[in-house]
C-alpha cells in the first residue's frame, strides 16, 4: 500500500464520518486490518455500541433529547479513530523518522534545553496530551525566564502533531500558550492556531467547547489585527513559487544580459579591493538604461519589506546540511550562540572573517528567515578563506544598513516589528514543507487553495466585516479570486454594494465561470446601471455566453457613455458580426481602423465583412495588408475565396496551397473551411467543384 491509497482511505473515511454515515465509516475502518475488532473495550468497538444502541432507539420511537451531542461525539471520536489507522497504516507500510515503530516513551524529566530534543519527539508522535503534561507545557512556555528557543520548538511540535493527529487537548494548548502574550512565542502559537483553524474547521466545529475557546481569542482587536496579519502573510507564502518564477524567467536573465555591458564600463586596471571598496558609478547608470530591469527589482524590493519571500531560491540548495536531518531544526529559532555554528566558528574564523561576528550580525537581521541563517552560516563555514573575506568585506555595511533599519522599526512600531517574528516562522514552515521530504507525510499546508474565509475562528474574528474585506481584498489583489469571491460572497449578505459585486463579478471570471460573473455584474447594476466599466463586462459575458443579442444591448449603453470608446466600438462591430449583420459591423470596424490606425486586429473583421457582403476586391485588399504583417492560414484561405469569387481560379489554388503550408493546417482543415465558408450567390452546390480544387491541390503537392 502506498501513501495516496492510504492517504484516500483516510479521506474517505473522513468523508463518511462527516456526512453522518457513520456504518459505512466503521466498515471502511474495519476493513484496513490494524483495529482489534474483538475488543469490546476499544474505542471503535464503545462507537458502534453506541451507535447501534441510538439505531435501536430511534427505530422503537423513543425520543431522546441528547441524541444530536451523542451523534457529534461519536463522530469526534470515529475522526480520531481514522487519524490512528492512517497512522496505523503509514508505520505498517511506510516506517519514518514521523510514523516511526519505536516506541512512545514520555521524556521522563521536565522540559529544559538539556531533553528538549526528546520532548519535540514526544509531542510529534503524540496523539493526545494528557492534563498534567499539558499543564506542564503551558507554564514551561510561559515562563519569561525561559529560553524562548526552548519554547519555539514545544510550539512547533504542537501545531506538527495536530496536522497528523487532531486532538483538542492540542488545540487548547495552543490558544493558552497564545494568551500568555510571551514575546517570540505567541507569534509561533498563532500561526498554528490559524493553521489547525482552517484545515480542521469541520472537524472544530463538533467540540461542544470551541465557541468559547475561539471567543477567548477573538474578543480583542490586537488578536483581530494579529490574525489579520497571519492570514495575509499565509497568502504571502502560497504566492512563493509564483516570485521564484519571476525571479528566475524575468530578473535573472536580464541581470544576466547586461552583466557584459557592467563589465566594459568598468575600468580595465581596477584591483578587486578597488572595486569592492568603491562602488563605480557607471554600474548604477548603465542598469538604470534597463528600465524593466529597474521595475522589476523595484518590485521584489518592496515584496521583501512586505514580508514576501524571495530568498527561497538562493536558500533552496542549502539545506542538505545533517544539521536539518532533525525536524526540529527547521524550525529552531536562529542563535549565535547555537553549538553548531560556535563549532562551525571556531573552525572557519581567522584574522580575516571572524564568522561568530557575521553570525551575531545575521541574527539581527529581520528578512531572512530562521531556517536561511543557519543554511547560510553554514556555508559560509564551508567556503574557502578567500571567498569568505571577500564576502565578509561586501555583506558588512549591508548588514549594518539593515540592521539600522531594524532599530528604527523596532523603536517606532513595537506591535508591527513583532510581526517579523511571525513572517520569519511562516517561512520556515513554508520550507520544511517544500524543501524536506518529511514535510509530505503532513496537511499540504501551503495548497493553492487555502481560503480561511468560513471558518469558525474567521468569521468570528472578523465578525464587523472590515478586517474580513481587508482580507479578502488582499486575496483579490494577489489573484487568488477564488478565496476572494468566497469573501466578498459573505460581505455581499451583510452590507451588498455595487463595488463588492462587481469584484464578484471578476473574481468569477477569472476562474471561468461567466455565467456567475455576468450574474454578479448584473446585481452591479441595479446599484450604477451607467457606469462605462460595468456595462463593457456585461456585454462581454453575454457575448461569451453566446448570446450577441443581449451583449450588443449592453455595449450600446456603453457607446451612449463614452462615443469615443473603441473597445466598445470594436466590440459592437464583433456582436453584429455574430449576428450576420456585416454592413452594420464595418461601420463600426471602419471607425475603430480611421481613429487607430496601428490597430490590426480590425484589419480581418474588415475583410471578413467585405467578403460577406460581395465586396471582394476590397476584402482582397484589407487581405493583403494582413498576410504583409501575419500570414494565417485563415486569411489564405480568405483570400482564396476572393480570388475564386473573382473568377481568379490559379490565385485562389495558390493561397489554399499556402494555408497548407502553415503550421498545424491540414488538408481537411482546407476542405471544411471551404464546405463551410464558400457559397455561390444562386445557392448551386459546389461540392463537385470543391472537390476538384481539392484534389488539384493534392497532387500538385506530391
Amino acid at each position: 500500500m502506498n501513501k495516496d491509497q492510504i492517504k484516500q482511505i483516510h479521506r474517505q473515511i473522513l468523508k463518511y464520518t462527516y456526512q453522518g454515515r457513520l456504518y459505512d465509516a466503521m466498515s471502511l475502518i474495519k476493513a484496513q486490518g490494524v483495529v482489534n475488532v474483538n475488543d469490546d473495550s476499544s474505542p471503535l468497538a464503545i462507537v458502534e455500541q453506541t451507535y447501534k444502541m441510538m439505531l435501536r432507539y430511534t427505530v422503537e420511537g423513543m425520543n431522546d433529547p441528547n441524541r444530536a451531542a451523542i451523534f457529534r461525539q461519536m463522530q469526534v471520536s470515529l475522526l480520531l479513530i481514522a487519524d490512528s489507522v492512517r497512522n496505523a497504516l503509514m508505520k505498517k507500510h511506510l516506517p519514518s523518522q514521523i510514523f516511526s515503530l519505536a516506541p512512545l516513551v514520555m521524556p521522563t524529566k521536565s522540559p529544559c534545553h538539556d531533553n528538549i530534543g526528546k520532548w519535540f519527539d514526544y509531542i510529534l508522535r503524540s496523539e493526545n496530551v494528557a492534563r498534567d503534561t499539558s499543564d506542564t507545557l503551558v507554564s514551561f512556555c510561559g515562563d519569561n525566564e525561559g529560553n524562548y528557543s526552548d519554547q519555539s520548538l514545544i510550539v512547533s511540535a504542537l501545531t506538527l502533531s495536530c496536522l497528523i493527529f487532531f486532538d483538542m487537548a492540542k488545540y487548547r494548548l495552543l490558544v493558552n500558550i497564545y494568551l500568555q502574550n510571551r514575546e517570540q512565542i505567541w507569534q509561533r502559537a498563532l500561526v498554528g492556531i490559524a493553521i489547525l483553524s482552517y484545515y480542521f474547521n469541520k472537524r472544530i466545529r463538533l467540540f461542544p467547547e470551541a465557541k468559547k475557546i475561539i471567543a477567548m481569542l477573538t474578543g480583542s482587536d490586537k488578536f483581530q489585527a494579529r490574525y489579520e496579519a497571519t492570514v495575509i502573510q499565509m497568502i504571502r507564502a502560497i504566492g512563493t513559487d509564483k516570485i521564484t518564477k519571476k525571479i528566475n524567467e524575468e530578473i535573472i536573465p536580464q541581470v544576466t544580459k547586461i552583466a557584459p555591458g557592467i563589465k566594459d564600463r568598468m575600468k580595465a586596471d581596477a584591483t578587486v579591493s578597488e572595486i569592492l571598496d568603491d562602488k563605480n558609478p557607471a554600474w548604477k547608470d548603465y542598469i538604470l538604461e534597463n528600465k524593466d530591469l529597474v521595475d522589476k527589482m523595484t518590485e521584489m524590493t518592496k515584496l521583501q519589506l512586505e514580508g514576501s519571500d524571495v530568498f527561497i531560491n538562493s536558500f533552496a540548495q542549502l539545506k542538505h546540511y545533517a544539521f536539518f536531518n532533525s525536524i526540529e531544526n527547521w524550525f529552531l529559532p536562529f542563535s549565535a550562540s547555537n553549538p553548531v555554528v560556535r563549532e562551525m566558528a571556531e573552525s572557519a574564523s581567522g584574522k580575516e572573517f571572524d564568522l561568530m561576528k557575521f553570525a551575531r550580525n545575521i541574527a539581527k537581521t529581520p528578512y531572512i528567515c530562521n531556517s536561511d541563517k543557519y543554511s547560510f552560516c553554514l556555508s559560509v563555514g564551508l567556503m574557502p578563506p578567500d571567498q569568505r573575506k571577500t564576502l565578509g568585506k561586501y555583506v558588512g555595511m549591508e548588514f549594518n544598513e539593515m540592521n539600522e533599519i531594524s532599530k528604527e522599526e523596532q523603536l517606532l512600531h513595537r506591535e508591527e516589528y513583532s510581526y517579523k517574528t511571525l513572517i520569519q516562522y511562516i517561512q520556515d514552515i513554508y520550507r520544511f514543507f517544500k524543501l524536506n521530504t518529511l514535510g509530505k507525510d503532513f496537511i499540504n499546508v501551503f495548497s493553492k487553495g487555502f481560503s480561511p474565509s468560513g471558518t469558525m475562528l474567521f468569521d468570528m474574528a472578523f465578525a464587523d466585516g472590515n478586517k474580513k474585506r481587508n482580507v479578502g481584498e488582499f486575496f483579490f489583489a494577489n489573484e487568488y479570486y477564488g478565496s476572494a469571491y468566497d469573501i466578498f460572497e459573505q460581505l455581499s449578505l451583510v452590507a451588498p454594494n455595487f463595488e463588492i459585486y462587481q469584484k464578484m463579478g471578476y473574481a468569477a471570471q477569472k476562474n471561468g465561470d461567466i455565467r456567475l460573473a455576468l450574474d454578479n455584474y448584473l446585481k452591479a447594476q441595479l446599484f450604477e446601471d451607467k457606469q462605462l466599466w460595468n456595462l463593457k463586462k456585461v456585454g462581454w459575458c453575454y457575448r461569451k455566453l453566446g448570446e450577441p443579442a443581449k451583449a450588443l444591448e449592453y455595449y450600446k449603453l456603453a457607446e451612449a457613455q463614452d462615443i469615443n470608446d473603441l473597445s466598445v466600438a470594436t466590440a459592437i462591430g464583433r456582436c453584429h458580426l455574430e449576428l450576420e449583420n456585416y454592413a452594420d459591423a464595418l461601420k463600426y470596424y471602419y471607425k475603430v481602423e480611421y481613429l487607430d490606425t496601428k490597430n490590426t486586429k480590425v484589419l480581418a473583421p474588415i475583410a471578413w465583412c467585405n467578403y460577406s457582403t460581395g465586396k471582394y476586391e476590397q476584402s482582397l485588399k484589407y487581405c493583403a495588408k494582413l498576410l504583409a504583417v501575419d500570414a494565417s492560414p485563415e486569411i489564405h484561405v480568405l483570400s482564396g475565396h476572393n480570388c475564386r469569387k473573382l473568377g481568379n481560379l490559379k490565385d485562389a489554388v495558390e493561397h489554399y496551397k499556402n494555408a497548407i503550408g502553415c503550421k498545424d493546417y491540414k488538408m481537411q482543415d482546407l476542405a471544411e473551411a471551404i464546405a463551410a465558408d464558400y457559397k455561390d450567390d444562386e445557392g448551386k452546390d459546389l461540392t463537385e467543384d470543391n472537390n476538384l480544387i481539392l484534389d488539384y491541390i493534392n497532387y500538385s503537392m506530391e
